[in-house]
C-alpha cells in the first residue's frame, strides 16, 4: 500500500460501458492506482479519437466491439448496441465472479432498467456497488428519462455527486436517501497539460475566447454566437472558437459572424490542450448543468472563465472565486462580461490565478481519489 493509506489495498472495478467519460475514468483510475489500489476499467474502444494511455491500471475494452464501428446514424447501430450491451453484462458478470473485486464503481448506465437489475444482483452476491451521478438531472431527454435516471440513482447503496447542487437534486428531486449520497468534487484534468504541443484546431487572431466540447442545445452555443457581434463592437479583433462534435443542428446556432469559427468534430486531447493554451478566456454559456468536464480542463490550464449561473457553477464561483457568472440565456449580459474580461488584463489575471489555485488545491486528483477510497471502505467488509 502507498504512503497515502496504512490499510489494505482494494481491487476496484470501474464500469463505463460506452466510455462517456474516459478522461475522468483515467484520472480517477490512475490516482487510485497511485494510492496502491488495483484498478481495472471496463469500457469500450473509443472510436472517435484519442484517449489517455492507462497509467498503473488495466483497461478492458469489453463492450460494443462490433456496434461501435457502425456508422453513427445507422439504423442498425442502436439495436446492435442494445444486443451487445446485454451480452456485455453477461460477460462482465462472469468476469467479476472470477475476479471478485472489492468494489464495483459504475460511472454511467446505458440501458437503465436492465442495468439496475444487474447491479442489484451483483450487490446481493456480496460485491458492493457505488454509482457516480455525473448528471443527477439529465441534460437531454424529457420526463421519462429523468424518472429513469432517478430510479437508477435510488438503486445504489452509495451515490457520488460532484456538488452540493447535485446532492440537493438527488435527495429532493430524485428521492435518493440522504445517507446514501456523498459529495466528491470533480478533479481538474491535469493530464492534458502533458500533451505534446500541436497547433490549435483553428488559427485565430486577436484575443481569443473558446467554447470546447461536444455541442448540444443545453450548452448555449447559440447564445454565444448571438452575443459575439456585440463583443466585437467592444473588443475589435476578438475571436471566438466553438469546437467539438455537434450533437445538434449546427444551423440552429445561427450564422457565425465575423471572428467566429466553428469546428464540428471531436478534438484530440492534444488539440484541446492547444486550444486551452491559446485562449484568453473559456466561455460556458450553459442553460443547465451540474458539473462540466470542460470547466475542469480549463482549470488545469489556469484559464479565466465566464459561466452561466446554473447548477454547481455558483458554488465554484462563491467558494473558490472561479469565473464570472452571467444569467443563462442573457445575450447582452454575456457580451458585456466577455468583453470586460478580455479588456481587463488585471482582472483576467486574478481569474486565472483563482483557476490555478483551485486545480492544484480542492480539485486535485490526489484528494479526490482519497475521498473515493473512503466511500469504498464504507461498504467493504
Amino acid at each position: 500500500m502507498s504512503a497515502g493509506s496504512d490499510i489494505r489495498s482494494l481491487h476496484v472495478a470501474l464500469i463505463d460501458p460506452s466510455g462517456y467519460s474516459r478522461p475522468y475514468d483515467h484520472e480517477l483510475a490512475r490516482s487510485l492506482a497511485a494510492r496502491g489500489h488495483r484498478v481495472s476499467l471496463w469500457t469500450a474502444e473509443f472510436v472517435h479519437g484519442t484517449v489517455p494511455a492507462p497509467a498503473g491500471y488495466r483497461v478492458v475494452e469489453h463492450f460494443y466491439r462490433r456496434s461501435n464501428h457502425l456508422r453513427v446514424g445507422s439504423r442498425l447501430r442502436a439495436p446492435a448496441k442494445a444486443a451487445e450491451h446485454v451480452a456485455g453484462l453477461a460477460g462482465l458478470r462472469r468476469a467479476l465472479g472470477r475476479d471478485r473485486p472489492d468494489v464495483v464503481h459504475v460511472q454511467w448506465t446505458v440501458m437503465r432498467q436492465l442495468d439496475r437489475r444487474f447491479y442489484r444482483r451483483l450487490a446481493a452476491a456480496g460485491i458492493p456497488v457505488v454509482f457516480t451521478a455525473h448528471d443527477p438531472l439529465p441534460n437531454v431527454g424529457g420526463p421519462l428519462r429523468r424518472r429513469s435516471a432517478a430510479a437508477t440513482a435510488r438503486s445504489f447503496a452509495r451515490v457520488i455527486c460532484h456538488s452540493e447542487w447535485g446532492r440537493r437534486a438527488l435527495v429532493e428531486r430524485c428521492g435518493v436517501r440522504p445517507d446514501r449520497v456523498r459529495v466528491i468534487p470533480h478533479g481538474a484534468f491535469r493530464y492534458l497539460c502533458d500533451e505534446p504541443e500541436v497547433p490549435p484546431p483553428v488559427e485565430a487572431s486577436g484575443p481569443l475566447a473558446a467554447l470546447p466540447g461536444i455541442l448540444r442545445p443545453y450548452k448555449g452555443a447559440d447564445v454565444l454566437v448571438r452575443a459575439w457581434p456585440a463583443v466585437r463592437d467592444l473588443v475589435p479583433g476578438a475571436s471566438l472558437v466553438i469546437a467539438g462534435r455537434a450533437m445538434m443542428d449546427v444551423a440552429a446556432m445561427g450564422p457565425p459572424g465575423a471572428g467566429v469559427e466553428i469546428v464540428d468534430r471531436f478534438l484530440t486531447d492534444a488539440e484541446l490542450a492547444a486550444l486551452l493554451r491559446r485562449a484568453e478566456l473559456v466561455v460556458l454559456p450553459y442553460r443547465r448543468i451540474d458539473s462540466s468536464g470542460i470547466l475542469f480542463a480549463a482549470l488545469a490550464f489556469g484559464r479565466a472563465l465566464v459561466l452561466s449561473d446554473v447548477g454547481s457553477f455558483r458554488e465554484l464561483h462563491d467558494e473558490h472565486g472561479i469565473g464570472v457568472l452571467v444569467p443563462p440565456g442573457d445575450v447582452t449580459a454575456l457580451a458585456t462580461v466577455i468583453a470586460g474580461v478580455l479588456e481587463d488584463d488585471a482582472g483576467r489575471a486574478a481569474l486565472e490565478a483563482a483557476s490555478a489555485r483551485a486545480a492544484s488545491g480542492p480539485f486535485s486528483w490526489e484528494g479526490v481519489a482519497e475521498r473515493h477510497e473512503a466511500v469504498y471502505r464504507e461498504l467493504v467488509p
